[in-house]
Formats: structure tokens, C-alpha cells, sequence
């Protein structure tokens, strides 16, 4: 009688432990729901990051390269705009002084920028661009012109110290001409560095019509 006893408790044990385990496995994830929540996670994540950086995707904005000089103390600020009586001789050459002669050197961290798919307006789109001295002595910009009417620019400085920089901001007004599709405009700036008299910045877009 005790071992028929202990048997049957033996087997109610047994069978309590299988609805036990049985619950546990009901109350657990698939491993197929969980490896799906995860790639939803990576590619809402991935979405997000690149919404973030716009349509360009992921390109480098130029104020955020690593080690820009500190801003210059803003003089005589110069705009530049599409000024067809004084576009800059593009054929103009450097002239390079020996390497222990004092003169600014002008240094552009970035001198390329996409924006990306842009609507055709109304809003225009900008991008400042740093203008940096390296050199040790003053530079100074003397004309800004673009390459086309749409496109403006405006430096916070036509003279940066040694050790320095300005901010270069471009104005594109994709709603300037009837255009569609994609775009590069060009922005010059003459200076008195000897080395680069003539330097530019430049940026593409696709317009997209409304």
C-alpha cells in the first residue's frame, strides 16, 4: 500500500512539474518573435539616424569637423552674390614665398556639401562653411562671387586673424529658376594669400518640383 502510495504521488508530482514547465514554455517569447523585434529595432533605428542627417545621407556637416578655430572678431563682414563684372580670373596663379616668410595662409576643412533631394521652394537652404588663417599673418578676402544668381554667400569677416576663422554662409534659393533635377553652384573668394589667391566651395542638389 506505501509503495502504490509513493507511486501515485510520484506520478502527481511528475505531472504538476510537466504543467509547470508546460506554463513556463507558454509564458516564453518565441525565439522567431524575438530575432523579429530585434531587425525591427536595428532598422527603426538605422531610419531614424538617417532621417536625422536628411535626404543628403549622412553627409559631414562642415561646422562639425573636429578642431575649428575659434570665430575672429567680425570685420568689415563682405556678401557675395552672382556679379557678373567681377568674376574672378579663374586662371590665376600662386605665387610661393619661402617657407620662413611671414603670410596668412587660408585653409577650408570642407569645401564640398550635398544637399541632398530639396523641394523647389518655397524655403531656401543654407550651409556655413569655416574659412580658417593658419598662417601668421592676417587674411583677407577681398570679393565673394557665385556662380549663379540663386546662390548668395555671406562671411562673417573679410579679415581673419592668425589662428582664426569666419563663417562662410551659402544661400541656395532653389525656386530662383524653373529647375529641376540636379544642381552644382560654385562659390569663389579671392585673398591675399599668395599662395591661394582664388579658392572656392561648392554644393549639389536635386530639386525635386512641387
Amino acid at each position: 500500500m506505501s509503495t502504490h502510495t509513493n507511486m501515485h504521488k510520484t506520478k502527481i508530482s511528475s505531472s504538476s512539474q510537466r504543467r509547470r514547465l508546460t506554463k513556463r514554455k507558454n509564458k516564453s517569447f518565441p525565439i522567431w518573435l524575438v530575432i523579429l523585434a530585434g531587425a525591427i529595432f536595428v532598422v527603426g533605428g538605422f531610419l531614424v539616424l538617417r532621417n536625422g542627417q536628411g535626404d543628403s545621407g549622412g553627409q559631414i556637416d562642415p561646422m562639425a569637423v573636429d578642431n575649428l578655430l575659434p570665430l575672429t572678431e567680425p570685420v568689415n563682414p563682405l556678401h557675395g552674390w552672382h556679379d557678373m563684372d567681377n568674376l574672378p580670373n579663374l586662371n590665376q596663379p600662386g605665387d610661393s614665398l619661402p617657407a620662413n616668410q611671414p603670410q596668412p595662409n587660408v585653409d577650408i576643412p570642407v569645401t564640398y556639401y550635398d544637399f541632398g533631394t530639396i523641394p523647389s521652394g518655397p524655403d531656401d537652404v543654407s550651409q556655413t562653411f569655416p574659412i580658417q588663417n593658419t598662417g601668421d599673418q592676417p587674411l583677407e578676402i577681398n570679393r565673394i562671387v557665385t556662380s549663379c544668381g540663386c546662390t548668395t554667400a555671406d562671411l562673417t569677416s573679410s579679415v581673419i586673424q592668425p589662428g582664426k576663422q569666419a563663417d562662410l554662409t551659402v544661400v541656395f534659393d532653389p525656386d530662383f529658376h524653373d529647375t529641376a533635377g540636379p544642381v552644382k553652384r560654385i562659390v569663389w573668394l579671392e585673398t591675399n594669400d599668395p599662395d591661394q589667391p582664388l579658392v572656392e566651395v561648392s554644393f549639389t542638389a536635386n530639386v525635386r518640383k512641387n
